[in-house]
């Protein structure tokens, strides 16, 4: 789900800055899932000729954000919320919630007047296909940048390795994975995704490993450290694709 979160974050980016088309990114991410539909029950964008509780084919939405026009760059991230971990958001509590049940929301964190700062996408799998829900949250806390979380990610990584070796641990092996391919971006921004995507990836496996520990207190400070490095991880992703080409 996160892959597709992520096209859709950088085909948002594209269609305001006029790089790409409604239909090529429906197109794109129908390759990704056999459907996606859309729910705007707060009518964020305005599809006032559809009951706004009732799904429709995403490419009225794309449409509906292709065709605005603004003078300012409209900007869209990819958060990664957790429990006691907003990762920016600022409400109201029940898009906190969906986003945090979601594990990952797409939020406009710059916008205009048609597309508010604060349009919250929350996606949900259905199967082989993809259910988003618009929602009209409050404008997010700015997102890092890539510079600052390529720094807090090197940190956190030397951090936790340095506290699983006091442990008597090892880090583990590098996971044989491939982020997304980031469009309309700088060439840094990949390589910060790049390996954001795998400190996430092992943080993820290695917490669900943590019930393989011998005491508790392994255990627990185990977790904490990877909770930790994940967090890292989370903002890295969300400064990698907050900021893509103007």
């Amino acid at each position: 789900m996160l892959e597709i979160c992520c096209r859709l974050t950088c085909l948002l980016n594209d269609l305001c800055a006029g790089r790409t088309t409604d239909p090529h990114a429906e197109a794109e991410l129908l390759t990704m899932a056999t459907a996606h539909h859309v729910q705007d029950p707060d009518e964020v964008l305005s599809l006032s000729e559809h009951d706004p509780l009732s799904s429709v084919p995403i490419r009225m939405a794309l449409a509906r954000i292709a065709h605005v026009r603004h003078d300012s760059p409209v900007l869209w991230g990819l958060l990664l919320p957790a429990p006691g971990q907003l990762a920016g958001l600022r409400g109201p509590a029940s898009v906190n919630q969906s986003a945090i049940d979601a594990g990952a929301v797409i939020i406009c964190h710059q916008g205009c007047a048609a597309i508010p700062a604060g349009t919250a996408w929350i996606p949900q799998p259905v199967g082989s296909a993809m259910q988003w829900t618009i929602r009209r949250a409050a404008a997010p806390l700015p997102p890092p940048t890539p510079s600052d979380a390529t720094v807090l990610l090197r940190s956190a990584v030397t951090a936790t390795a340095a506290q699983l070796s006091d442990l008597g641990m090892v880090a583990g092996e590098r996971p044989e994975i491939t982020a997304p391919h980031l469009t309309g971006h700088r060439p840094a921004d990949q390589r910060l995704l790049d390996s954001a995507w795998t400190v996430l990836t092992a943080c993820d496996a290695g917490l669900a490993s943590t019930h393989h520990m011998i005491t508790a207190h392994s255990a627990h400070t185990r977790e904490a450290a990877l909770r930790t490095l994940r967090n890292a991880a989370s903002q890295a992703i969300t400064a990698a694709t907050s900021w893509p080409l103007t």
